[in-house]
């Protein structure tokens, strides 16, 4: 028998008939190798497990940092977080709708259930200017708050300058190149970005006219928002749930579609998609956006590529064993610390060298890109597979307690969807490296196997292969 390479990293990218693709990706990062003279092209890294920074109560509504100052409104009560993690009361905004925050100044800027807010450093104070329209969401630019009309006749107004609360009824527009509702207006650069149901507008400020902005000619683009709260920006780009059930990385006027269709089309089968929550982070240099549906109970995660020509392959997080969503659902960078509220109002810090979730266990997993005679030249003929091997980071086991003696799990499946029972592999006590052979004896025209992890220690794992011999 020869002993054949098999590729076992990647993303998810689950098909239909999963025969042809049962690939998912849980808890493992792909990371792609920047040099490209490494030992494998990708490896699965673990991803970022969480630890205890603050304790609070109240549905999560959203986080935010400004000027070094951590905001989070849990429940009805928004709080200051120090860098200690302890929370102060500034007042309350009621309600239990998802708030979008943003800082004009000294101050920050939130909307949240139909009102505007601003908490000014001594006084949080809710907008009572007559020309609000129940604006639902707010960007800043240029020292001016823009709100949503909060209707579906495409209006938005922009507020005095330094003065997020104060309105002149002269001062709406209308995003009205195509006959939509305005969902959220975004600023990035000079340029505000007026989110629609069916389109995107592009406006900047010119200085003059009520209100002192005007639509880029040619600015239009032929995609429109399909969760509010999907926004978010790194350092270059705008990244959103589309309408049509894509999730695109916006260019100025380019949006380039980041998820495998295979993954477009489970989204679509969701039965609410509006309530989707965006954001993203940089970590070591790395960007991550995390799009969150919570009652279809799934996140997955695009990591943009360090190097522009290599495209991220979407992963997935979750929380529990049982495959559902993330625990997450907030994010901010704050006292250099990345910084995570969970739907509960606890907030906890992401941490590379922490492998549990405060605590809780998390379950890795990687189901592989189906083996077949094709990849071979022998398309159609059965495989035999004496012997799986994979190689990764061994010998990290604990001193002590679960994780001392670790353990990674291998199933195997002819057709993605019902799999073996479990076989264990010794992952090597602390210091005790060690190749992992996985004894199968079995023979199929189709294998996909998978790999599961759930003790608490660095998971990496880099090359697969398999020992086996093919039908003629």
């Amino acid at each position: 028998m020869a002993y054949l390479p098999v590729r076992l990293a990647g993303g998810t990218h689950r098909h239909t008939d999963l025969s042809l693709s049962a690939q998912r990706t849980i808890n493992f990062f792909p990371q792609h190798q920047e040099a490209g003279n490494e030992k494998s092209p990708f490896v699965l890294e673990s991803f970022y497990g969480l630890k205890s920074f603050a304790s609070g109560t109240g549905l999560d509504r959203g986080m935010f940092e400004h000027l070094g100052v951590l905001y989070k409104l849990s429940g009805t009560t928004l709080y200051s977080v120090s860098s200690a993690g302890a929370l102060t009361s500034l007042g309350t905004i009621p309600g239990d709708s998802r708030a979008v925050f943003d800082g004009l100044g000294s101050s920050v800027v939130i909307t949240a259930d139909g009102v505007a807010y601003e908490w000014d450093g001594a006084t949080l104070t809710a907008g009572t200017d007559p020309d609000f329209e129940t604006p639902n969401t707010v960007t800043v630019i240029n020292n001016q708050a823009i709100y949503d009309g909060g209707g579906t006749n495409g209006r938005f107004v922009v507020s005095d300058v330094g003065l997020p609360l104060d309105l002149n009824a002269l001062n709406y527009g209308t995003a009205e190149s195509k006959a939509d509702a305005l969902i959220r207006p975004f600023a990035l650069g000079t340029v505000v970005y007026m989110f629609g149901s069916k389109t995107i507008e592009q406006w900047w400020n010119n200085g003059t006219g009520n209100p002192p902005f005007q639509r880029i000619e040619d600015g239009t683009i032929a995609v429109g928002l399909g969760a509010q709260n999907s926004i978010a920006n790194d350092d270059e780009f705008i990244y959103f749930f589309g309408d049509d059930n894509q999730v695109y990385l916006l260019n100025s006027t380019v949006p380039t579609p980041l998820f495998p269709l295979t993954i477009v089309r489970e989204i679509r089968k969701f039965s609410v998609k509006s309530d989707a929550i965006g954001w993203t982070m940089q970590i070591d240099g790395q960007w991550f956006y995390v799009l969150k549906f919570p009652t279809a109970d799934r996140t997955f995660v695009y990591p943009r590529g360090i190097r522009r020509d290599v495209l991220g392959e979407v992963f997935e997080l979750s929380s529990g064993v049982d495959g559902g969503r993330y625990l997450g659902n907030s994010y901010a960078f704050a006292f250099n610390k990345h910084l995570v509220a969970d739907e509960s109002g606890n907030i906890l810090e992401l941490d590379e060298d922490t492998y549990t979730e405060n605590g809780e266990v998390i379950r890795r997993t990687r189901t592989m890109a189906p083996i077949h005679g094709g990849l071979f030249g022998k398309p159609g003929k059965e495989i035999e597979i004496s012997t799986f091997r994979l190689i990764g980071a061994t010998g990290k086991g604990l001193t002590s307690g679960q994780g001392s003696d670790p353990e990674v799990i291998l199933q195997f499946s002819q057709d993605g969807e019902n799999f073996s029972t479990e076989i264990r592999g010794d992952v090597g006590r602390l210091g005790v490296k060690t190749v992992i052979d996985f004894e199968i004896g079995q023979s199929f025209e189709t294998w996909v196997f998978r790999i599961t992890s759930t003790d608490p220690v660095y998971s990496n794992w880099h090359s697969a292969g398999i020992e086996a011999w093919i039908g003629t």
